[in-house]
């Protein structure tokens, strides 16, 4: 498996620990608005800091972005902000684009949900300067079918491979009825991208990998064999990414 971990906005800090471990970065300086905006001298910046690192990725804007919105003028803002990301990660030379699904529970029907994200996705994949991979991230969805069928009926209208899904284990542990292990069988190798980090089931806490209720020895292991494609991304808290690396070490993932 590839390991990467999250910065959290905090590259000075995370940036030697991924040169120190050999691993990927995912730079999260763009998921803020202020930071999209400032733009391309950021990018180059960071750019340059990240070459020679295994692999690199963008984490999109997020905040009230909803791509299943039935209101025109919504959707052409998330295109924009999220289109953006992407001119920024080709900038950066970065593989990988993470954005969220943006749905929200009881807002609309699942059948509508999926139709309005699958215009809004055909339409953004076919109209995007990002070369890399794509990867959709679920956070409060209770279950994977909705994200299975966006992926694979987009990726079969523009007859590409380049949307897939970014598994939050957090979120699913937190926000879902099903277990993890339902998860990764249902969605298998449409799973090319995992948010890995722990929490106590309630709350999206990002602790370190062994504390929290994830049995994350078991869960790892259910992903060496069911997602065996996925990159792993380290999303604790800043001050838990090493103690996160050392325990993947001494499990022997690392």
């Amino acid at each position: 498996m590839r390991i990467s971990i999250s910065d959290w906005s905090h590259i000075d800090q995370v940036l030697p620990l991924a040169e120190k471990y050999q691993v990927g970065l995912e730079i999260n300086e763009f998921a803020s608005p202020e930071n999209l905006d400032r733009g391309s001298e950021l990018a180059e910046s960071i750019g340059e800091r990240v070459k020679g690192l295994p692999q690199v990725g963008v984490h999109g804007p997020f905040y009230e972005l909803i791509p299943a919105s039935c209101d025109p003028l919504i959707r052409q803002v998330v295109r924009q902000r999220f289109q953006r990301a992407g001119e920024l990660a080709q900038l950066i030379g970065a593989q990988h684009l993470i954005l969220h699904s943006g749905f929200i529970p009881k807002t609309y029907s699942a059948e509508q949900w999926l139709n309005n994200s699958i215009d809004f996705w055909v339409d953004f994949l076919a109209n995007q300067p990002f070369e890399g991979m794509i990867h959709l991230e679920n956070v409060y969805e209770d279950d994977f079918m909705n994200l299975k069928a966006l992926v694979a009926q987009v990726n079969q209208i523009i007859n590409t491979r380049r949307l897939t899904v970014c598994l939050d284990l957090g979120h699913v542990h937190a926000n879902s009825s099903h277990t993890l292990e339902e998860w990764m069988r249902g969605l298998g190798d449409h799973i090319r991208y995992v948010h890995v980090h722990n929490n106590g089931g309630v709350l999206d806490d990002h602790w370190q990998l062994d504390r929290g209720k994830i049995n994350m020895r078991q869960t790892l292991n259910m992903l060496t064999e069911h997602c065996p494609h996925a990159i792993w991304t380290v999303e604790t808290l800043v001050d838990q990414i090493e103690p996160s690396l050392v325990w993947l070490q001494q499990q022997g993932y690392l």
